[in-house]
């Protein structure tokens, strides 16, 4: 497969960009030392959001349990009555993702579907066609498959990256072309508590206390995450493949901009970690993917700080990697170039 490769060295100070059940900080055991973590699920909501906010036409998709709601309202701008229009979006929805019976307030699905506007909108148009030829609309598995092919959206290019699930037709699943390590600090970590009050401006002066005071769990860490795009898989049939060059080209440099700057939002106010990254190795190669996690297998000791060992050990390990696998790509950095210049450098080998 031809890939690009991203592999990041990113720096935050206080934060806690990706909580567990009890609000700490994701952690986890490698190389036989605690690590700071953030999810794969976490960093991919960030960069879909990102990437949507810049390119909201062609990176459209939307994840929910209410598909109900924008499928009533594409089916009435097709010119069905609102009942009928409820009624049908209701079933196509049914037929998707199963009704949500606990649910009391309106109709709700068992699971989340990620469709895009444009695939709505084919959906109803088709149903609305159905309807008015034979009565009902017609759902059988593969039904929709044909549908959306047949109108070829331009707008799902997120959904092409990040994959999608429908159990119940799996004409429609999508398997990501996206590739995505969990984020994994370079270094020992160990969480730290921030014991904090917030003082009542209205209370008495004779009375005594805090208005409130409470406790927050953070960390600090200098993070390697790795990001791939399987391009050959982007550009096939099922994903892609209806998209011209300068199309795919602006897919891919979305992408390639969102997963370089977006950053989790948890207490993005309080603790600020907007921090880009430090260093980014990106690579264009054909083969399979290599992470260069193992770089860091030894936790890095700090030698003015984190970020100069983790490049050193990075690149090192990557050339070991180079000559023991007889590995071949085009090589790019960040901040050797700016990130236009790498996106563009990037962009002209694939």
């Amino acid at each position: 497969m031809k890939l690009i490769e991203l592999h990041i060295l990113q720096s935050f100070p206080v934060t806690c960009l990706n909580r567990d059940d009890v609000g700490a900080p994701k952690s986890a055991v490698f190389g036989g030392a605690p690590r700071a973590r953030v999810s794969s699920q976490c960093w991919k909501r960030a960069i879909r959001q990102f990437a949507a906010k810049n390119r909201p036409d062609i990176f459209a998709g939307e994840r929910g349990h209410f598909i109900v709601i924008p499928l009533q309202s594409a089916l009435e701008k097709e010119g069905l009555e609102p009942p009928k229009a409820q009624e049908t979006a209701e079933d196509i929805a049914t037929f998707l993702g199963d009704q949500d019976k606990k649910y009391k307030e309106g109709h709700k699905t068992s699971v989340a579907l990620y469709l895009s506007p444009k695939e709505l909108e084919g959906i109803a148009k088709a149903a609305v066609q159905d309807i008015r030829e034979n009565g009902k609309a017609s759902l059988k598995r593969g039904t929709l498959k044909k549908v959306i092919q047949g109108i070829a959206p331009k707008d799902l290019a997120d959904i092409a990256i990040f994959g999608r699930m429908v159990a119940n037709d799996h004409s429609l699943m999508i398997e990501g072309a996206g590739l995505f390590s969990h984020a994994l600090s370079t270094h020992r970590v160990t969480n730290e508590i921030d014991f904090f009050t917030a003082v009542d401006d209205l209370k008495p002066e004779e009375s005594e206390g805090a208005g409130h005071i409470g406790t927050l769990e953070f960390n600090s860490a200098c993070y390697y995450r790795y990001i791939g795009i399987n391009l050959d898989l982007l550009r096939d049939a099922d994903h892609l493949g209806h998209f011209g060059d300068d199309e795919i080209e602006a897919v891919l440099e979305t992408f390639l901009k969102s997963c370089v700057l977006a950053v989790p939002g948890a207490r993005k106010n309080s603790m600020l970690g907007h921090n880009p990254p430090a260093f980014v190795l990106g690579l264009v190669r054909t083969g399979q993917p290599i992470s260069l996690v193992n770089a860091f297998e030894e936790p890095i000791k700090p030698s003015k700080g984190y970020i100069e060992p983790s490049i050193q050990a990075m690149e090192e390990h990557y050339e070991n990697l180079k000559k023991t696998y007889n590995l071949d790509a085009v090589e790019l950095r960040i901040p050797d170039r700016d990130l236009k210049g790498f996106c563009e450098g990037i962009l002209d080998h694939v």
